[in-house]
């Protein structure tokens, strides 16, 4: 996956859901020079995630603020206003780890099961997060 700027490496991996309520969990992982660039492009990132293109979830598709499942050196938490035709809702989780960017997309229809989900791969992430 490209990176946004030249001097970061970026991955990118999605996972189908197993566990009942979850459908599919989208995970993008940006790796910074430093933790004060991330902080810089974070604030950037977190703010854009509250409206996003129409490209991203469909159009139409607005978010409202939610509620983080991890603390981290910054964090922001959106959910989707409305569920798509299954029930789903897209819960983003924004994070930023020392010099680490994390954009996490679940997708699910059991609120409880996704915050489990969501706090376990924010968790994992910030195992192996370099500072």
């Amino acid at each position: 996956m490209p990176s946004l700027t030249p001097e970061q490496d970026a991955y990118l991996a999605v996972f189908a859901g197993s566990k009942p309520g979850v459908s599919s969990v989208r995970v993008e992982v940006n790796l910074l020079p430093s933790a004060e660039t991330a902080s810089t492009q974070f604030a950037a990132i977190a703010d854009a995630l509250r409206n996003p293109p129409p490209d991203l979830f469909g159009p139409g598709t607005t978010q409202a603020d939610g509620t983080p499942v991890y603390i981290a050196d910054g964090v922001r938490s959106y959910v989707t206003a409305r569920p798509d035709g299954q029930g789903n809702l897209v819960y983003t989780d924004a994070y930023r780890m020392g010099r680490v960017i994390a954009i996490v997309y679940t997708l699910g229809n059991d609120a409880e099961a996704v915050a489990a989900v969501r706090k376990m791969v924010a968790e994992r992430i910030a195992a192996r997060a370099p500072r």
